[in-house]
Order: C-alpha cells, then structure tokens, then sequence
C-alpha cells in the first residue's frame, strides 16, 4: 500500500513538472512572439519614416515645378486688381478674373481656407485659387490668390517624380518608379496625377504642398515593400508567429506523449503487481494441497489404500496444474524478452490430442468436466510439438476455469485447405462480440470477470497467440454450437523454412 502511494506521488510529480514544463515553453514562446512582433513593427516604422521623407521631398520639388501664371490681390468689391508677380494677364482676362471671383464670393464660406474657380477666357483654361481675408468682424478685406496653367499641372508633377528623393546613399541606382508610388489628390479628393507603377500602400506617407498652390493638395507615398532589404538591415523580419506556434504545439504533443506514456509505464506497473498476486494465488493453491497431502501420506494417517491412491491422484493433479502454469509464465518470459524459438518437425496430431486430454483429464475431473474429441482423420503437420502441446492445454484451462462445473467440453481436429484447425468448445457464457480480439491481449479480462474471484494469472490467451503467429497461423473466437465460445486455432500443414526458427 505504502509503495502504490509512492508511486502515485512520483507520477503526480513527473506530471506537475511536464505541465509547468509547458508553461514556461508556453512564456518563452509568447516573448519570443513578442520580441519578433516588436521587431516587425519597428521595421515597419522605420519604412514608414522614409515614405514620410519622401512624400515631404516630393511636394517640395513639386512645388519647384508647378508653374503659376501670376498671383495678385483684389478688392472684395472686384473693382480693383493688382497683379503681385508673374506675366500680367490680358485686360479681357483681368474683367473675367474680377467679374468671376466676385460672383463666386456670394456662395464663399468664411470656413474656407481657399477656393478655386475655373473657366475660360481668351481661348486659354483657367485654374484660380484664392482665399478671402476678413477683418474682426468678419467683413471681407482683400482676396489674395494665384492662377495655375492646368497643361502644366500633371507634367509638374511627374517631372517632380523623376526628381532624387530618398538619399542615393539608401537606393543607389534605383530610380523613383522602382521603388515608390505617388499620389496627389485636389482638394476635392480627385487624384490630380498617378504615378504609372503602383507597389502597395502598405507603408504610406502623406504631405502636403505649401498654402501659396493651394492648401489641399495632398501628397501621398508609399514605398515598395521590397525596399526593405536596402532601406533597413536585415529587412523587414518575417512572421515567426508560425513557427512559435509549430513549436509550441510540438512541446504540448511532446508533454501529453510524456503523460501518456507514464499512464502506460504505471499501468504496466500495476499489471505487474496484479501478475505477481495472480501467480502466487495460482501458485500457493496447489502447493498447499501438495504439502497437506504429502503430509499425510508421511505421518500414515490414511485409512485405506483407496485414500491413499485419491491423495495420490490429488496431488498428482495439483503437479499437472503447477507445471502448466510454470510453462505459461516461461513461454510468456520469452515472448516479452526475445521471442520464442519453436522447433518445427513433422508430427502426427491425432495421438497428441489424446495426449493433451490425457493430461488434462485430472484438472478437468476436478471440476467434474467431462472431454471429447472429434477428430475427423488422421492428421499430420509441420509444427512445434510442445507448442501445440501448450496451446491446447491453455484452451482447456481457459474453458474450464470460465464455464460451468459439469460441462463438456469438445476438442476438434479436420484439416482444410492445406491448413489444420484446432477448436475447443466449452458450455460458458461466451465471449462477446466486441471483446473477442482483446481476450488474446495480456491480463485482459471482461467486464463481468472484473469483480469475479476466479482466479488466473491473464497471460493464458496471449501465450496460445504468440505461439500460433510463431506457426503463421491465426487465432478467433466465435459462438459454440452449445452457446458457449468456440476458440480456433489454424496452423499450416507444412512449412518450407527449415526445422528450426526463431519467434
């Protein structure tokens, strides 16, 4: 007792050390997530500084390029005009100009930081951009603006593309269109000029161009996710989020296949200690009937020589029994250790099933279990004569122990196919449908036999099938014609592999 709960300590152990084994793979993934995630996101900013740069050096040079016709200043009242730089427009030109901003005054919102009339005048376009000034009480000083050549506008602005703007010392012989898309956008929202190469907007940057060619005129950049290679050392970092997660899904595989096979090592261990019991049930039973017996028969204490010859024939059964179960526990060993090595040799079945029943027929008496045989012909295999010898023994032990006192019990020999099959019935309960492969598994038992007290050491079964696949052949269960179980057994007749093979 004081051992299975030590060993359940030790497992609860080894279990809280894999479980907190897994928290800190669980915290050193999450920092890793986090230092990579930092990492991204300060490359991703350091890309988005330089679209800054570059959308604040595009609108300077653009503001280099865009060719105003001329600025002036007007009266509110359009009565008076001067014309403050640029070539002087015509007198007709200088009437539509006066006459046009004063009619677009009366829908003009003091809000406003700046307007725009268009229009047409001497066969020429027009693009104004003014502004009103207000006095403190809000009456209109002065109207202040510029006229823009509209052919011009577009071409300024691609030209202003071709211009240097990221430091060559970065880009080296890149040219703008590889590396950057720009926009620029009217004060409406309409997009003025396009670049012809658009890269993304993933890392964009806007500006604007300064108030004297009209506030409104927004600049946007973005960089070319590639650039990143040459912009920033070692590049914009990759996700690692996939491999963190791959790892920390393999350190939860590897700990649950850790826990897994601890439950299997304790229930093995269990199994041991239940075989340890088992063995020294089986064992203790007939050895006590041997000594009794033994006893007896030195102290002459038996009244007739019919006593003596029933003490005689007990004991000589409870040897049977003990030799049987030693046999089973070796060939078990064996097959745990390093397979069996059978011996095979042509061998007439028919005198060894009377053999086998022969031997039997103490344990069977018993339990007042009666024995048959229904042997069709005589029939010779190539096989290992203690080994069938073993698996009929088992078969016999097994429906004598599970069915009831008083049955009888039917072994079974006919050769089919080039294949000889073996079968034992017994009048039992059977065995049902879905536990009828796991009964050849070691130390199983049914769930009825759970709370049973019959005895048994478990390894009877699995010992008849590492000694049938040794022969090649196969073993299953099915119904028995009395309602029993029937357990078959199918050897080949003959083998082409030598004598001798290992298992």
């Amino acid at each position: 007792m004081i051992r299975r709960h030590l060993s359940s300590s030790r497992s609860h152990f080894v279990v809280g050390l894999l479980l907190l084994t897994l928290v800190l793979t669980g915290v050193l993934a999450f920092e890793a997530y986090r230092s990579s995630r930092s990492h991204q996101v300060t490359a991703a900013s350091a890309l988005e500084d330089n679209a800054a740069f570059a959308a604040w050096r595009y609108a300077s040079i653009a503001e280099s390029k865009i060719a105003i016709r001329y600025a002036f200043i007007m009266d509110p009242a359009g009565t008076k005009l001067k014309i403050l730089e640029g070539v002087r427009p015509t007198a007709d030109t200088g009437r539509w100009l006066k006459a046009t901003v004063r009619e677009a005054l009366t829908s003009y919102d003091p809000e406003w930081y700046h307007a725009v009339v268009t229009g047409a005048n001497d066969g020429i376009d027009h693009i104004v951009f003014y502004k009103v000034e207000f006095d403190d009480h809000e009456v209109p000083e002065a109207i202040l603006g510029f006229e823009v050549d509209p052919a011009v506008l577009p071409q300024a602005l691609d030209h202003a593309f071709g211009g240097t703007i990221l430091p060559p010392t970065l880009t080296g012989d890149l040219e703008n269109p590889e590396m950057l898309s720009v926009r620029v956008f009217g004060p409406a929202g309409r997009a003025l000029y396009k670049s012809t190469k658009e890269h993304g907007w993933e890392f964009a940057a806007t500006d604007y161009l300064s108030p004297r060619y009209g506030e409104g005129l927004e600049v946007e950049v973005a960089i070319r996710p590639t650039m990143a290679e040459t912009l920033i050392i070692g590049g914009l970092p990759k996700s690692r989020l996939p491999l963190i997660m791959g790892l920390l899904v393999l350190a939860g595989g590897m700990v649950a296949a850790a826990i897994f096979v601890l439950r299997r090592e304790l229930e093995f261990s269990r199994l041991r200690t239940q075989f340890v019991s088992n063995v020294s049930h089986e064992l203790r039973t007939p050895l006590a009937q041997i000594r009794m017996f033994v006893e007896t028969l030195l102290l002459g204490r038996v009244r007739s020589k019919e006593e003596a010859r029933r003490s005689l024939e007990i004991m000589n059964r409870e040897v049977r029994r003990l030799s049987n179960l030693v046999e089973n526990i070796l060939a078990f060993s064996r097959a745990e250790r390093n397979g069996m090595k059978l011996k095979f040799e042509p061998t007439e079945l028919t005198p060894l099933f009377k053999e086998v029943v022969d031997a039997f027929e103490p344990l069977a008496s018993g339990r007042s279990v009666k024995l048959r045989t229904e042997v069709e012909t005589e029939a010779t295999a190539t096989v290992d004569r203690s080994a069938v010898r073993q698996i009929l023994l088992n078969l016999l032990d097994n429906a004598v122990k599970y069915g009831p006192a008083g049955q009888t019990i039917t072994l079974g020999l006919e050769v089919q196919n080039g294949t000889v099959q073996l079968r034992v019935d017994d009048e039992g309960p059977g065995v049902p449908p879905e536990s009828r492969e796991g009964v050849w598994e070691a130390f199983f038992r049914l769930d009825r036999e759970r709370e049973d007290a019959t005895a048994g050491t478990g390894i009877g079964l699995s010992v008849v099938r590492e000694l049938v696949m040794g022969h090649d052949g196969r073993a299953w269960v099915e119904d028995g014609p009395s309602g029993g179980a029937r357990f078959m057994i199918e050897l080949p007749v003959g083998r082409d592999d030598g004598p001798e093979l290992a298992r």
